[in-house]
């Protein structure tokens, strides 16, 4: 037997909820890509010289690739939600 206080008895109900959370997610990614320090790898003039710049360097085009991979994740997870809300929808559309 279902418990009802965790299930809600009109499954569409989440999906809003879900619709709501990938909008959010969306704007968090965009946000990412547009703060500050993702400008920093461009900066070669102010990058120091030697072996101690050139690991600095590495390490920072190392964090800003893993940046740019959390956004994407972020945009993807999005994705999924929106997918799943269409799919909340669609199954209670057939079962009215």
């Amino acid at each position: 037997m279902t418990d009802q206080t965790t299930v809600p008895p009109d499954g569409s109900a989440y999906a809003p909820e879900l619709r709501r959370r990938a909008g959010h997610l969306v704007e968090l990614a965009a946000a990412i890509e547009r703060s500050l320090v993702m400008t920093l790898a461009d900066d070669g003039e102010q990058a120091p010289s030697g072996p101690e710049g050139r690991m600095c360097r590495a390490l920072l085009e190392r964090n800003l690739h893993q940046l740019h991979r959390a956004a994407d994740d972020l945009r993807s997870t999005a994705l999924r939600f929106r997918t799943r809300a269409d799919e909340l929808d669609a199954a209670v559309g057939s079962a009215a």
